[in-house]
């Protein structure tokens, strides 16, 4: 079986060209679906009108860009049909409705809230321990800041919130705010470096499902959910403490931190999982 994976990076890229989610996800569930002896192609998404890609038994999309092509270009999405023998698929990290009408079936990251249409198909995330190990030694968090801002200043009482508490506290603050503000990105590799130290990943985003977190939780972070972003139908099963209150924050960021437990429950969310569920489903 080959598979075309459209995503934000060529066939030839290394880890250190991986600085976004769709080629994290992309890459690794490459790698899982060699190990079934199944060829998965990495195709850059942006230009497959004037350079359509291979044919392939199935073709999966994970890049937004290309999710938006499909929804606003119909010769983008005839284009993956006429190049693709079986099935078009979306990988989605998100419990968004309305894309059956594009995608034959769209492989879901978290479990439904309520029983899905047929074509929505449970998968889940992986992590790779390789990358994903403890280094922790001084008390360290990890401030999840990619989505600041996204909000439109919704939830700006909430970061300040977290800035004070921390600016009260004898701990260690790593944050990618310099570098998501900037149009240049941290090397995925070079991420994990700096995430890898952490005991705490405080989580800024809606949800619960994100690749982030299943990653943090398998470098052992508890991961620091706030009530106000909280959604349980979308939430992984990794340890994690939900927090309301400013006592609430402070109580759990000076608790110790049992890094081989978080680590041990995480490391169920494998991307050997997720690519063995994926194929079940394209195997009929």
């Amino acid at each position: 079986m080959i598979i075309n994976l459209i995503t934000n990076i060529e066939e030839d890229a290394g880890l250190n060209d991986l600085n976004a989610y769709n080629t994290v996800v992309a890459w690794f569930l490459r790698e899982a679906l060699q190990k079934r002896d199944i060829e998965g192609r990495l195709i850059q998404g942006r230009t497959l009108l004037t350079n359509p890609p291979p044919k392939a038994d199935h073709t999966i999309v994970f890049t937004n860009l290309a999710m938006n092509y499909v929804r606003s270009n119909p010769d983008y999405l005839k284009m993956l049909r006429k190049t693709t023998k079986g099935t078009v698929d979306l990988w989605l990290d998100a419990p968004w409705k309305g894309w059956n009408k594009y995608f034959d079936y769209i492989f879901c990251v978290a479990k439904p809230h309520r029983t899905p249409p047929t074509p929505y198909i449970h998968v889940g995330f992986g992590a790779d321990p390789r990358y994903l190990y403890p280094e922790q030694t001084e008390k360290a968090v990890f401030l999840d800041s990619l989505m600041w801002g996204k909000y439109h200043g919704k939830y700006d009482r909430l970061y300040k919130l977290y800035e004070d508490v921390l600016s009260d506290l004898d701990i260690k603050v790593y944050s990618p705010v310099p570098v998501y503000n900037k149009t240049k990105r941290l090397p995925w590799m070079e991420m994990q470096e700096i995430r890898r130290k952490c005991h705490f990943f405080l989580v800024t985003q809606r949800g619960g499902v994100g690749l982030g977190r299943t990653e943090a939780a398998t470098w052992g972070s508890l991961i620091v959910q706030p009530k106000l972003l909280y959604r349980p139908w979308l939430t992984i099963d990794v340890e994690m403490e939900i927090w309301s209150t400013r006592e609430d924050l402070l109580k759990i960021l000076e608790a110790p931190v049992d890094v081989s437990a978080n680590r041990k429950k995480a490391l169920e969310h494998t991307w050997d999982k997720a690519a063995n569920r994926m194929i079940n489903v394209l195997e009929g």
